[in-house]
Formats: C-alpha cells, sequence, structure tokens
C-alpha cells in the first residue's frame, strides 16, 4: 500500500515538472522572457508617437497658413525693391500731410535672413532647406525738423503705419531758435522674400483722431527755453506759508466741479503740460499764458502749492488743505483734493 502511494506521488512530480518545461518553454518561444517583446512595445509607442505628431501638424497646418498669409498682407512686397519704393513712398506721403518739405527718408541695403532651424537640414533631401531665407529686413532713417507737435505728429504716425516694422531709434535734437526741434527715427520694415501681398494696405482710421488724446502733451515743447524768467515764481526746497484751497462744489450728479481759487496768483494762467518719472525722479512740466515754462522737481513750490510727485498722467500738489491733483492739460486752478 504504501509503496504504490509513493509511486503514485512520484508521477504527480513528473507530471508538474513536465508541465513547467512547456510553459517555460512556450514563453520562452513566444519571446515574452526576453527583450524581443519589451523592443516591440517600444517601436509600437514611438510609430503610435509619430502619428500623433503627424496629425497634430496636420491639423495646426491650415492655422499656420492663415497666420503665415496674414503676415505677408501686413508687409510693403516681396523683393527688396518693392519694399524699398514702398516704404519710400508711404513716409514721404505722411511728411507732405504734415507739411514738412524739408524732410528726407533714406534706406539701407535689405539683408536676408535665414533660417533658424539650419542645423536640423543637414541630411538627406533637407538639406536644400538650409539656403531658403525666411524674411527679409530694410532700414530706414526719417529725419524732420519743425514744430515739437509737428514731430511728435510724425513719430505717431510712423508707429501706427500698418506695415509690418519696429522703431529701433527715437532722437530729439533742439534748435538754436528753441521753436524749433529735430527728429531723427530710425525704423526696420519685414518682409517675406517671394510672397506678393493680395492687397494695398490702407491706414485705419483717422490719424488726426488718434492723436487727439497726445495733443496736451504735445502742445507744450520742453526743449523751449523761456527769454525772460517769470518773477511770480519761487522756488524752494520747503515750502511756506500755504494758503488755503477752496472747496470743490458738486454738480447735479454728485460730481465736484473745478474752481479758480483767488489767492492773488494767477493759477488759472499756468497749465500742466507734462510728467516724466525719470532716473532723476519725478518731474513736473508747466507752460503760462504768456509762454513761459517751469521745470518742477520734489519739494520745489509754484504760487503756494509745493511739487511733491508723479501718478500715472498727473502731477499732486501739497497745499494747507492736503494733497491735491492736477491732469496733463488742466491749469492749475483746476486741481482737485485726492481721495474725492
Amino acid at each position: 500500500m504504501m509503496a504504490n502511494f509513493k509511486r503514485f506521488g512520484f508521477v504527480i512530480v513528473l507530471c508538474a515538472v513536465a508541465i513547467c518545461s512547456v510553459t517555460i518553454a512556450f514563453l520562452a518561444g513566444s519571446g515574452r522572457l526576453t527583450t524581443v517583446r519589451s523592443t516591440a512595445q517600444e517601436s509600437i509607442a514611438l510609430s503610435s508617437g509619430v502619428l500623433t505628431n503627424a496629425q497634430a501638424e496636420r491639423a495646426a497646418k491650415p492655422k499656420r497658413a492663415a497666420q503665415l498669409k496674414s503676415l505677408v498682407n501686413r508687409s510693403l512686397g516681396g523683393s527688396a525693391e518693392t519694399v524699398d519704393s514702398a516704404l519710400r513712398a508711404r513716409v514721404n506721403r505722411v511728411l507732405e500731410e504734415l507739411s514738412l518739405p524739408d524732410a528726407s527718408v533714406g534706406t539701407s541695403t535689405a539683408v536676408i535672413q535665414g533660417t533658424p532651424a539650419r542645423s536640423e537640414f543637414a541630411k538627406g533631401s533637407l538639406k536644400k532647406l538650409r539656403d531658403e531665407p525666411d524674411f527679409g529686413e530694410i532700414q530706414a532713417t526719417v529725419a524732420a525738423s519743425g514744430r515739437y507737435d509737428q514731430m511728435l505728429q510724425l513719430l505717431y504716425r510712423i508707429a501706427s503705419e500698418p506695415w509690418l516694422h519696429r522703431i529701433d531709434m527715437i532722437r530729439f535734437d533742439p534748435k538754436s531758435s528753441n521753436e524749433r526741434v529735430g527728429m531723427t527715427v530710425r525704423l526696420t520694415a519685414m518682409f517675406i522674400v517671394g510672397a506678393q501681398p493680395s492687397a494695398e494696405l490702407q491706414r485705419e482710421g483717422d490719424p488726426v483722431v488718434g492723436f487727439a488724446p497726445y495733443q496736451a502733451l504735445a502742445s507744450s515743447n520742453p526743449y523751449f527755453i523761456p527769454s525772460v524768467k517769470p518773477a511770480a515764481i519761487v522756488v524752494a526746497t520747503s515750502p511756506a506759508t500755504i494758503a488755503p484751497i477752496a472747496v470743490l462744489p458738486q454738480d447735479g450728479n454728485g460730481a465736484q466741479t473745478p474752481t479758480v481759487v483767488n489767492s492773488g496768483f494767477p493759477y488759472s494762467t499756468w497749465k500742466l503740460t507734462g510728467v516724466v518719472r525719470g532716473p532723476t525722479g519725478d518731474e513736473a512740466f508747466l507752460r503760462c499764458a504768456d509762454g513761459s515754462a517751469l521745470q518742477l522737481l520734489p519739494g520745489q513750490t509754484v504760487g503756494e502749492l509745493v511739487f511733491r510727485g508723479v501718478a500715472y498722467d498727473l502731477a499732486e500738489f501739497e497745499s494747507s488743505g492736503g494733497r491735491v491733483r492736477v491732469r496733463i492739460g488742466d491749469n492749475l486752478a483746476q486741481r482737485s483734493p485726492i481721495g474725492q
């Protein structure tokens, strides 16, 4: 009995060994126990990634084509000669509109920029793409002289032109007469080589209306030096006795309306023409009705108001009633308390 039981156990062990051997042989033959399967899986994943990227590139192609067409339609042409001629014509038209006959426009030789992906096109059929141009640039210099407001209008017109360009440099050169200012503008126009725009570019909006918000700033020439220093201005490092400022009455809508302060100083004749926050500190520029000009630093006074600083397009002054503010284009009598 015991011998039969041992014989039966031995048979079971042999069967288990045989089954394990067959299983191992099957797994080894199918590649599940080698690197063949992992390599195949990596290849499948790589192929799937390539297909996904190709599908994404194909889907994005119409959008990129539209963007490129938009750039082409905002250029002045597809060749250096065409762009040079169109650039001169458009800038000269602006100079004529502003009555600046002595102004000039000069252009330099076109510079063709190559593809930034040159290193990617090193082998095979892509090698011919290494020398294809990406875009072209033409640099132009505009020189003019005239009234300060004319120079700012010229700068605005050039900056708002619809064709692709950037302004690289602006330089002002005050003339000896003080009333005229020279200005030099250097700009760069961009174009797509070989691609012609479908229609001529048209300027959007009326340039006179567009320049209106800057008219108050342009009405004063910061380079003008008055011949006679006004005797009514007191400049001091610390304020003297400051006359009280009148409280602003309210209109029917509850808004405050400026009231001229009768303190003996002609505040209504002094207009704030500009504010600057520069490396030397805040500055405010004032112009009197008689043509006199004044430049204030913090702590200096005009009449009984002490200049304290600049906030956006406002100049802040201090009076006995607290801080007041004046907007560019308003006179000092139109000041209003801060916080009300």
